[in-house]
């Protein structure tokens, strides 16, 4: 007999109710992607987007107030144009800090602030993922 082979299907996007979105700019600090559902910051002085710090108080970085609704790549340091999320209902567990890379630090605090600018994360059990591991 075969060996089983368990797939984890992509149950969608990060988006689970349509909200409001923003055109802004994204600030590289050098080459990198940034990954669907990162939580982003504004930067204080700048005005554009960074990634979310946890704990963070340099320019206002640990302040979340947008999540990325897909994946950013760039080929350096600089600014990219990007389309982000800035209120509306999310999927909790396809959130990303991104000096983690996951939503393995998303707590009640990080969750809390990202509902103070209307981001409103939901805990969604999916029906389609094989849960006989």
């Amino acid at each position: 007999m075969a060996n089983l082979t368990i797939t984890n299907n992509n149950a969608g996007s990060v988006i689970l109710e349509s909200g409001e979105f923003r055109d802004d700019l994204l600030t590289f600090g050098g080459a990198g992607t940034v990954l669907e559902g990162t939580i982003l910051a504004r930067d204080s002085v700048s005005l554009k987007l960074v990634p979310f710090v946890k704990g963070g108080a340099t320019n206002e970085n640990g302040i979340p107030k947008a999540v990325l609704t897909y994946a950013v790549t760039a080929t350096g340091a600089g600014d990219l144009p990007v389309r982000d999320m800035v209120s509306g209902s999310v999927r909790k567990q396809l959130l990303v800090i991104d000096a983690d890379g996951d939503a393995s630090n998303i707590d009640n605090a990080v969750i809390d602030q990202l509902r103070d600018y209307s981001l409103v994360t939901i805990d969604v059990q999916e029906l389609n993922i094989v849960d006989n591991q």
